[in-house]
């Protein structure tokens, strides 16, 4: 059963939509850059030296905790929030209440993080900044099909997918501004986050309440917050598997990629950190740029799985090719493939999820946080599987600070879960 019966008409709720005038998607992009650059930065770094600053000897092991215990929380809050904000009734609007109470929550769990003088405290604060910034995601993420109809959609998610990319990069430069403070590296990305979201509250035409009765908020309605009918909507939820497949892929490159350059490539510990930067500069800088020239012309050619499909090919053949290599300048090419890939993917995948929700923007925060959660599911099985790959003929002594494994297995393992969810796409039938 399809869910859009010719995939060149718009739908009719589609035909009031003017889209986000400049005024409004300016702030819409820089509030999504800085949402993620405000929880990657302490995933990527910030988070890893805290605890290891109050925790020196059994870093690594609360670390995983801490981390572990923040991916059920925002796992488990995106679509509740979602399906909340798809509910409010609010005179300021059905979003923006979200918008603001999200990155406030967000900045409040950083807070406790960054004044904190144990693992415990660690652990409650970031279990509430993931909370904070998924509710934050929710509604952000819900704005595209509230306000944005189907022939923009690539065009402005390649804008929001620009976001993610670069966090990490801007995450990095406002390190680098005062690299000796962790509170400056926990709560500078907290300041431009809050501004940012403030700034779009007030230019954004949020979407009213229709008025329409809506089933109680009972027990049921809530783990309906997780669940979509493959019989009713096989295409959404092929979407959702293609996703989940692909994103096992990218968890891998990105807990694994530093350990890899030290035991493969040979890269002394001590410049690591900065070969991550200068590796992640032409990552993002690839991915920023076929973000926005792949969402343009999947919009202008009115076509979203072949791009998809195609940018979880590419990404695959860059892990093989990164996992094979034993000098930089091979490794580099296989990320500049993955850099690719990955911008083409992000952009049309959340451009193919909004043209295939299952009823259209009624439930979109809710159908968007499943979307989302297709996305930080990895982050809780990729280090078990992992785990198990890296021992697939592992030979020798481990390298200066990277555990002991078969990593070129583990790359290439990776670019199998890309290719099977390339494959996963083509069962759509709905859009083209």
């Amino acid at each position: 059963m399809s869910t859009v019966d010719d995939p060149a008409v718009p739908p009719a709720s589609d035909l009031s939509k003017e889209g986000l005038s400049p005024l409004t998607l300016v702030p819409y992009a820089l509030a999504n850059l800085c949402a993620w650059t405000m929880i990657l930065t302490p995933m990527a770094v910030t988070m890893a030296l805290k605890v290891r600053e109050i925790d020196p000897s059994g870093a690594s092991t609360s670390l995983s905790l801490v981390s572990a215990v923040g991916a059920v929380f925002g796992i488990v809050a995106n679509p509740i929030f979602g399906r909340l904000s798809d509910r409010t009734r609010s005179r300021f609007g059905m979003r923006r209440p979200w918008l603001l109470g999200g990155v406030g929550s967000a900045g409040a769990g950083l807070v406790i993080v960054a004044v904190a003088t144990s693992v415990p405290v660690v652990m409650l604060g970031w279990a509430i900044a993931q909370c904070g910034v998924q509710a934050l995601f929710a509604s952000l993420t819900a704005v595209l099909p509230d306000h944005v109809p189907v022939h923009q959609r690539g065009r402005v998610g390649g804008l929001i997918s620009m976001g993610q990319n670069a966090a990490t990069t801007l995450g990095s430069g406002l390190l680098a501004l005062n690299a000796t403070s962790l509170t400056w590296g926990l709560l500078a990305p907290v300041g431009l986050a809050v501004l940012a979201v403030v700034w779009l509250c007030l230019v954004l035409p949020d979407r009213r309440h229709d008025g329409s009765p809506r089933p109680t908020l009972s027990v049921k309605e809530v783990l309906g917050s997780y669940w979509v009918d493959p019989r009713r909507f096989p295409d959404f939820v092929w979407m959702l598997a293609g996703r989940l497949l692909v994103f096992v892929g990218i968890t891998i490159l990105v807990v694994y990629q530093a350990y890899f350059l030290l035991s493969r490539i040979g890269v002394p510990p001590a410049r690591i950190a900065a070969v991550m930067f200068g590796v992640l500069l032409l990552e993002n800088a690839v991915g920023v740029t076929t973000n926005l020239v792949s969402g343009w012309l999947s919009d202008r050619l009115r076509r979203r799985k072949v791009f998809v499909f195609w940018s979880a090919v590419v990404g695959a053949a860059g892990f093989v090719v990164a996992g094979c290599a034993t000098e930089m300048s091979m490794f580099l090419v296989g990320v500049t493939l993955l850099g690719i890939g990955k911008g083409i993917y992000g952009a049309v995948d959340l451009a193919l999820a909004t043209d295939l929700l299952p009823r259209g923007e009624r439930d979109a925060g809710k159908d968007m946080g499943l979307f989302i959660i297709a996305g930080l599911l990895p982050n809780l099985f990729a280090p078990v599987l992992a785990s198990v790959v890296l021992a697939i003929g592992a030979t020798g002594a481990a390298a200066p600070g990277a555990p002991a494994g078969n990593y070129s297995a583990l790359f290439i393992a990776g670019g199998v879960f890309m290719l099977v969810g390339a494959f996963a796409v083509q069962f759509i039938r709905g859009v083209r």
